[in-house]
């Protein structure tokens, strides 16, 4: 006659199993906190972008002007929409003389254009500055 086993060692305890799935979810919770974060610096990399490319044209829009038309001091308020969202964004412009004739009228002007914008309440600005000359007659 044969013994037999009473015991069936063959599988997995139900206390081996739920350990397993603690350690899967541990694991995957991190995964999706890495994409989390990397979809928050894309959003921010997206919101620089965005001010870079509103500062350059306000920037070349002063430029387009004419010397002369270039007003001293402008705040001006713009929104623009990255993925499906109205974000604001705040655009100072000024300039200030650099040169200057004997007769103390401007030869050169440096402009100056900063766009802020707020993310999860935090600000942030973007600063260009360009010089421009008077064309001599």
């Amino acid at each position: 006659m044969l013994a037999t086993s009473l015991n069936n060692d063959n599988g997995f305890t139900l206390i081996e199993v739920m350990i397993a799935i603690i350690i899967m979810m541990v694991g995957l919770l991190g995964l999706l906190q890495s994409i989390n974060v990397a979809t928050e610096y894309n959003l921010k990399n997206h919101l620089r972008d965005e001010a870079v490319y509103v500062g350059e044209k306000y920037l070349n829009e002063l430029k387009g002007r004419g010397f002369d038309n270039i007003p001293s001091y402008l705040v001006i308020s713009t929104a623009s929409k990255i993925r499906g969202i109205n974000k604001k964004l705040m655009v100072e412009t000024n300039s200030s003389d650099i040169s200057t004739d004997s007769y103390g009228k401007p030869l050169t002007k440096r402009l100056n254009v900063i766009v802020r914008w707020t993310y999860k309440g935090v600000t942030y600005d973007n600063r260009l500055s360009a010089p421009v000359s008077k064309i001599p007659n």
